[in-house]
């Protein structure tokens, strides 16, 4: 216990400063989540160890990603996928379910730093974002924990309830939008409305997606890289999803 306190005071103090700044910090830590973040997607499939060299490949891709303009988007995400798929038949250390993985990987990574682009334009929309992931991340476990007696889905989460899954969207709903009334004139007030509402039912989303993806590798956590507390992807996984509604939600209300 007294290393994941200690692991949780030192995350808050290196990522605070990005979060609350936003410019360049911000920037760097993005570059963090995703490069740390496709180590450890690769590092649970079998044979890594045997093409860990796709793995500049993939955080390559991923970056570009933001900067190849418009007309190139379609030639741009054919040719990595392509490149992906056709692992396996040319190489027999890479099986067709690790192919899929790096393409998974390539697309999911590549929409999250392409949007972690516009938040880095105006960086108060991710304050409102870490309201919601973190106040329903919170109050889904204290309220589970409290009053949680209907199984939501022990297949994938068995500690998860329905309790907690709909004490954790109101949590999240009316912390967010408490803390965002402070500064939300500056901001779009549909869009901000819109993430306080929606962040918290996809934190729960996102955190039962990347928990389906250990179930299924038959691991706790993605590393131990943050002690305590697993890796990078088991303390993001829900921002991660979030930061995928910001982008839906800038392309239609704020292009």
């Amino acid at each position: 216990m007294k290393t994941r306190i200690l692991t949780a005071l030192l995350i808050i103090l290196v990522v605070a400063f990005p979060i609350i700044y936003g410019g360049w910090p911000l920037e760097l830590l993005a570059l963090f989540i995703v490069v740390a973040g496709c180590w450890e997607w690769l590092r649970i499939l079998p044979d890594f160890s045997k093409w860990i060299w796709l793995l500049p490949i993939e955080v390559v891709g991923v970056l570009a990603s933001r900067f190849v303009p418009s007309q190139w988007v379609f030639v741009f995400y054919a040719c990595f996928i392509m490149f992906f798929w056709a692992l396996p038949i040319f190489f027999e250390s890479i099986s067709v379910n690790e192919s899929n993985s790096l393409i998974v990987f390539f697309v999911l990574f590549s929409l999250f730093y392409c949007s972690m682009g516009e938040i880095i334009a105006n960086h108060m929309y991710l304050w409102t974002i870490v309201f919601a992931t973190y106040g329903s991340d919170t109050g889904a476990y204290f309220i589970g924990r409290a009053f949680g007696k209907h199984k939501m889905n022990p297949r994938i989460s068995p500690k998860k309830s329905w309790e907690g899954f709909f004490g954790g969207i109101i949590s999240g709903a009316v912390i967010s939008m408490a803390l965002s009334s402070l500064y939300w004139a500056q901001l779009n007030t549909i869009v901000i409305v819109l993430l306080c509402l929606l962040c918290p039912i996809f934190a729960e989303v996102g955190d039962l997606c990347f928990s389906a993806i250990k179930r299924n590798y038959k691991i706790k956590d993605f590393s131990d890289l943050l002690p305590g507390h697993g890796g990078v992807l088991d303390r993001v996984d829900s921002l991660l999803i979030n930061i995928l509604v910001f982008g839906v939600l800038f392309h239609l209300f704020l292009i």
